[in-house]
């Protein structure tokens, strides 16, 4: 191994260039925004922070999912094994998740609440903030329309409420010992594949330099002549 990469050092150097260029890459492509932004629906004019304000009726519970399903345009949502796992922790990078609640796993849902979390990644603060308020308003316009195409009197509707606490904004970004690691782990990948290029090529080249060396001696054997025959 060490013979070919010295002989092919050239192949071995072009592949860690290319796990640097990757690497760099990556690392200015890492980090991402990330919020949590919550809505409590409850009975008319009642506090989300009331025992009896209703977000846990199942029938302001239905309202709540059925704004959420017109919101994702009857998509189903992606469920994960804990419900507090974050949206960035499924590779996600940008993009928006809004769903009702779930108390439960991917595999059994449990709704307690009327509460809608509303999850955005974002490359950028401004995108984040952007996506933000544009949710919130399409959540509270869906839950307005609603109530009157059920031609529902206002004293009568279902309240939303946006939790202030929860429209935080954080950096999402790596630590300083875990980008350490993996750039020990990806120069180590580098210097594995390196080193089976410059085998691999080492070993292409011996082959060629081979096979023309049978050539050349086959040409060569049937060009000398034989005894008793005439070279004319």
């Amino acid at each position: 191994m060490i013979g070919a990469i010295g002989r092919r050092w050239y192949a071995f150097l072009i592949v860690l260039i290319l796990v640097a260029a990757v690497g760099v890459v990556f690392y200015r492509g890492g980090g991402s925004f990330y919020t949590r932004t919550t809505i409590t629906f409850t009975l008319p004019t009642r506090s989300a922070l009331l025992p009896s304000s209703g977000t846990d009726d199942s029938s302001v519970i239905a309202f709540a999912s059925a704004v959420a399903t017109e919101i994702n345009r009857g998509k189903p949502v992606p469920t994960y094994s804990s419900a507090s796992a974050p949206y960035y922790g499924a590779g996600v990078r940008q993009g928006v998740l809004v769903s009702l609640r779930n108390a439960g796993n991917q595999w059994t849902a449990s709704y307690p609440t009327a509460t809608i979390d509303i999850e955005i990644v974002g490359r950028t603060h401004e995108w984040v903030v952007g996506m933000q308020q544009a949710i919130l308003n399409e959540i509270l316009e869906v839950a307005r329309a609603q109530q009157s195409a059920s031609v529902t009197a206002p004293s009568d509707r279902i309240t939303a409420h946006v939790e202030p606490l929860t429209t935080q904004i954080f950096d999402i970004s790596s630590s300083r010992s875990t980008q350490l690691l993996a750039a020990g782990a990806l120069a180590v990948a580098g210097l594995i594949a390196g080193g089976w290029a410059a085998i691999a090529l080492d070993r292409l080249v011996l082959r060629r330099r081979t096979r023309r060396r049978h050539e050349r001696g086959s040409v060569a054997s049937h060009a000398v002549p034989r005894m008793g025959e005439s070279t004319t």
